[in-house]
């Protein structure tokens, strides 16, 4: 395999940074909607996604971002990883429904603690009923809700689980990730990643089609777990 040349690296940081923004700022806006399932077909502008509701149809544009997703480990969330989690929380403690690290050129991006719509994986502790995800009990009888954290992981403690203290600007926030928590982190890609099978996240403006804002795909059979 050839080694990227400097320039080269710097354009796909570049190219990084940029499908950051415009992706963390999609998917916290209030009037977005998220679609998440396996893409069946695909057309000059846009694809259709059958997701666990039925099928959606997305349009894209030509300023619609577009990233890959991949695996990454547990391993890589360290002290001073920039990371972004959908989590159950009730408060300032919770559980990783997903970890993304984002490479180092995306830091910063989406900073902050605000409200997700994960629908709960096996075993999770959250329902997905009518497009709507229902807050439901931990042990002990507190409350948990759906939320995304982005921020600066300030402590990591434990192998195979771990507890994160994560920076997220406005706060602090401890996050139990287990060890079987899926944990991916993106890549540039582009629409020649939009392909019949491949599992996409899709944020943007409610309607149909929905029009796609950003597409986080996932390469080699990647599932984007946000």
């Amino acid at each position: 395999m050839k080694n990227r040349s400097p320039l080269r690296n710097l354009l796909a940081a570049g190219m990084l940074a940029a499908l950051s923004a415009a992706a963390a700022s999609a998917m916290a806006a209030e009037q977005a909607v998220h679609v998440r399932g396996v893409i069946t077909e695909v057309s000059a502008g846009g694809f259709t996604v059958q997701t666990a509701a039925g099928a959606e149809t997305i349009s894209l544009a030509a300023d619609t971002r577009i990233t890959g997703v991949v695996p990454s480990s547990i391993d890589a969330i360290q002290p001073g990883s920039f990371i972004g989690s959908a989590n159950l929380t009730n408060g300032t403690h919770a559980r990783a429904q997903e970890v993304v690290v984002f490479p180092p050129a995306m830091k910063g991006s989406g900073l902050g603690d605000y409200p997700w719509d994960l629908p709960a994986h096996a075993g999770g502790m959250t329902a997905m009923t009518g497009g709507t995800v229902k807050s439901s009990k931990m042990g002990g009888g507190s409350m948990m809700h759906s939320a995304m954290t982005n921020g600066t992981v300030k402590t990591a403690i434990g192998s195979g689980s771990r507890s994160i203290v994560v920076d997220y600007g406005k706060g602090e926030k401890t996050i139990e990730v287990m060890s079987n928590t899926p944990v991916v982190t993106f890549m540039p890609s582009d629409k020649s990643a939009i392909v019949k099978g491949a599992h996409v996240f899709v944020a943007g403006k409610p309607g149909t089609p929905v029009a796609a804002a950003t597409v986080a795909v996932g390469l080699d059979g990647t599932v984007p777990p946000m």
